[in-house]
């Protein structure tokens, strides 16, 4: 009993897909959970914009059309939702409750900071290209914003004390102050994207570290040592909209009509053992993992 104890775990350290709880994807206006089991992944819950009865007709109807991204919070107790057609969204995974809503134009990416903030980058738009911070008790009041040309990541490093936001050529890390009745951000450090630049996706590893997709590939990028390194099976490939890693394993989105997929790919952290998890019904754009 003991071996057979001892075989199955080791089998579930070696197989990434098995190795995370829950994967998020997110396209129109819905998103979907799934649970992956090797090259399995079925669907456990889903959320629908047009479906939130506790959202204004603005944000059912048009703000939340094309979600681009759905980052878990909280340890998983909460949702982060962007969307490029201008609304962000904070929701309740057990209720499904909308607890924080703003409009953004072109919002790409967010993530949650200190003291109850949040943090939007903003795509191009008129009145995007930019970083704005929000107090989560103080819906649609953007507090402040810095620029960020063609804003597509923000993610809150707690271990560095930093925010690190992509734009079209650069990583940039900014300290964030929320102290003193009005926060503050600080750029401490920038770094210039690899290839073609034109970043896209920004997320973090269980191991500190971070991945980036550009126009042309995809890169690990370790901020100390301010170095981009191609991960082979994804470089030169070009329109990845997002790449999400968990302890055993690594999933991705790569285009295939215009801007969406039809599904996604989950494999192990070297990339090793891919496999493709379709998504009918929905216009795919990004997926992450619960790590």
């Amino acid at each position: 009993m003991f071996r057979m104890l001892t075989a199955l775990l080791a089998l579930s350290a070696s197989s990434g897909a098995m190795a995370a709880e829950r994967l998020y994807a997110c396209g129109d206006d819905q998103i979907r959970e799934y649970a992956v089991t090797g090259d399995h992944a079925r669907e456990t819950w889903r959320w629908t914009a047009a479906q939130a009865a506790d959202l204004p007709d603005a944000y059912r109807t048009r703000l939340l059309a094309h979600i681009d991204d759905c980052k878990p919070v909280e340890d998983g107790k909460a949702i982060l939702v962007t969307a490029s057609t201008g609304g962000v969204v904070l929701i309740d995974r057990t209720t499904g409750r909308v607890r924080f809503r703003a409009k953004a134009p072109m919002a790409h990416s967010a993530d949650l900071l200190p003291g109850g903030y949040a943090a939007v980058a903003l795509s191009i738009n008129p009145q995007g290209d930019r970083l704005q911070i929000y107090k989560l008790s103080r819906s649609e009041t953007p507090l402040l914003s810095v620029p960020l040309p063609s804003g597509h990541g923000a993610v809150w490093d707690a271990r560095r004390k930093r925010l690190f936001a992509l734009s079209h050529d650069l990583i940039q890390a900014f300290s964030f102050d929320p102290h003193g009745g009005k926060p503050r951000l600080t750029e401490t450090a920038r770094w210039t994207l690899p290839g073609r630049h034109d970043g896209h996706d920004l997320s973090a590893t269980p191991e500190g570290g971070y991945v980036v997709t550009t126009d042309d590939g995809v890169w690990r990028f370790d901020p100390e040592e301010g170095r981009f390194t191609p991960i082979a099976a994804l470089n030169p490939k070009l329109r990845v909209k997002a790449v999400s890693v968990a302890q055993g394993g690594m999933a991705w989105v790569q285009a295939e009509d215009s801007w969406w997929a039809n599904g996604f790919t989950i494999a192990d952290r070297d990339t090793g053992n891919p496999h493709r998890i379709e998504t009918p019904g929905m216009k795919l754009y990004k997926v992450r993992w619960i790590r």
